[in-house]
């Protein structure tokens, strides 16, 4: 079997079957998301499954820009470290992010604007938010590395620079894709105007930027499946279990109390 097919097949296999089922599960149970309506739409199985088919794509041509294919299902050894790089970097990168909010003048200046935009960190009590973040993280992941980067730099790449460049086209499609995620959630959720943006206001779509670069590099040095574990790890710490093993961000997590 070649790496490309594996790897497609891993995908839908995995992180595929999983996010459908919670999308399903949430036609049934549709536990509350508000204030965010939009995950909601973001829960359907119509949205999921698109999704899931264009990470799938991205999946299965990954290796063509530069990325290693995804471990056999018996290499332990393989799997344990990209277990360890993408739930550990994500738990640290978790942590970092929650000591920014809890002990710096930035935390308190972003906890004001989201305040007033009704904008939350955490809006899904336990224990339906293991399942909501986890599908939130594959269908993310699938959209903002596998989609954004991978599949319009294979088509540059293989289409039309016969392979050349590789690593260039890739960093590239990187840069660009770190300010989709960072500036959605600056303009729209927090209703940020680019031209009133402060320092802090900066300083906070910069660190962004960054995490969206983080979780393109563990793409690049350990396959698709490092990002999607990076991400829910970061989540869990964040998003899960923020507000209850750290107390002083529970004015954050209206929807969890």
């Amino acid at each position: 079997m070649s790496t490309s097919r594996r790897d497609l097949i891993l995908f839908l296999a995995g992180p595929g079957v999983i996010a459908l089922a919670v999308a399903a599960l949430f036609q049934v149970v549709a536990w509350p998301t508000l204030p965010r309506t939009g995950q909601a739409q973001a829960l359907g199985l119509g949205a999921t499954a698109i999704c899931i088919g264009l990470g799938a794509i991205g999946a299965m041509l990954s290796t063509g820009v530069g990325c290693p294919t995804a471990p056999r299902l018996g290499d332990w050894s393989r799997w344990r470290r990209i277990v360890a790089w993408g739930l550990g970097g994500g738990f640290a990168y978790g942590a970092f992010d929650l000591g920014i909010y809890a002990w710096t003048p930035w935390g308190a200046h972003l906890t004001a604007i989201d305040h007033a935009n009704g904008y939350t960190w955490a809006n899904v009590a336990l224990p339906w938010s293991v399942a909501h973040y986890l599908h939130g993280a594959i269908e993310l992941e699938s959209v903002y590395r596998l989609t954004l980067i991978v599949i319009p730099a294979w088509l540059i790449c293989r289409l039309f620079l016969k392979g050349r460049f590789e690593a260039w086209i890739f960093w590239t499609f990187t840069a660009l894709a770190a300010l989709v995620e960072p500036l959605e959630k600056a303009i729209i959720l927090r209703k940020l105007p680019l031209a009133d943006m402060g320092p802090l206001d900066l300083a906070m779509n910069l660190e962004a930027i960054a995490s969206q670069v983080l979780y393109a590099l563990v793409l690049r040095r350990f396959g698709w499946p490092a990002p999607i574990l990076m991400r829910y790890g970061y989540y869990l710490v964040v998003r899960v279990f923020g507000a209850y093993l750290f107390p002083y961000t529970s004015e954050m997590y209206p929807g969890q109390h």
